[in-house]
């Protein structure tokens, strides 16, 4: 399915975050009500988390999630429920998140995946065929993962707001034991203990990997921008802007996220404390 989109995506980048693991989450929701303009353009923004775990609403069941985030926090992992769909995924220093936020509603789902699929076949072509579909077994597995030689490197969750519609991505770039901490954290966390409503059915470390790991070359994060952004400009009208976000809206959109949608979020820091516990 072709999508054709003919008004010039702003490409931003916010750089990269180490303090409350909801601030991009909260500038995405902030860029999504900035649609709400006449004027509003489609925005491609770029951000890196250092580092936590990005909670799905289904890991809230989790029969052990506090002391699991605990051991986590006093591994230097922060964390944070998200609104996305999907189950947990690991952020850090060499995981790329993307975020594609049209000005319309109206755009099926399938479509909208549809439209960031051929945009990522073509700006990580440099590193081969990607795939999509299913890697059963990884992390927040799903019918958009991404991969390379059958391990997935990412994965995408969309939703609408009132005003537009975010398709929220990561892309796995350098090597890390991604695979092994999702292992652990469910293992930790209880996940066999379930007998319904389980987050994943299953972990196994293995269908797991990176662009670096997978293909042998030692790229960064900045070189996977750098590469993204060159390849699109090849077939979309893409335009890099400084990144900017209006301060009411980003006011607006935490005050959404942390009350309305009661989303909690905690540095490595303040789950490591002795008194930390879940909020109720």
């Amino acid at each position: 399915m072709s999508i054709t989109i003919n008004q010039p995506f702003k490409w931003m980048d916010s750089g990269t975050y180490q303090g409350s693991p909801l601030e991009p989450l909260i500038r995405d929701e902030a860029l999504a009500s900035g649609m709400r303009d006449q004027n509003a353009t489609p925005v491609i923004h770029l951000w890196v988390y250092d580092q936590a775990l990005y909670l799905g609403r289904r890991d809230a069941k989790l029969p052990h999630l506090e002391s699991v985030l605990r051991r986590f926090g006093q591994a230097g992992f922060g964390c944070v429920l998200r609104s996305s769909g999907g189950a947990c995924v690991p952020l850090d220093a060499g995981v790329l998140n993307v975020a594609c936020l049209l000005p319309d509603t109206t755009i099926s789902i399938d479509s909208f995946f549809s439209l960031v699929a051929q945009m990522l076949k073509v700006g990580l072509r440099d590193f081969g065929t990607i795939q999509f579909g299913e890697v059963a077994g990884s992390y927040c597995a799903g019918e958009y993962d991404f991969s390379i030689h059958g391990k997935k490197i990412g994965g995408m969750a969309q939703r609408r707001t009132r005003y537009g519609s975010i398709l929220q991505l990561c892309i796995n770039v350098d090597e890390r034991p991604r695979g092994e901490w999702m292992e652990r954290f469910y293992e930790w966390a209880g996940l066999e203990e379930m007998e319904s409503h389980k987050p994943i059915p299953r972990i196994e470390a293995a269908t797991v990997g990176s662009i670096a790991g997978l293909t042998g070359a030692a790229v960064t994060v900045d070189e996977v921008k750098a590469r993204l952004l060159a390849a699109i400009r090849t077939q979309w009208q893409v335009s890099p802007a400084p990144f900017s976000v209006n301060a009411e809206l980003r006011q607006e959109a935490e005050q959404h996220l942390a009350s309305r949608l009661q989303l909690f979020s905690y540095t490595a820091k303040q789950l490591a404390a002795p008194d930390w516990k879940l909020p109720e």
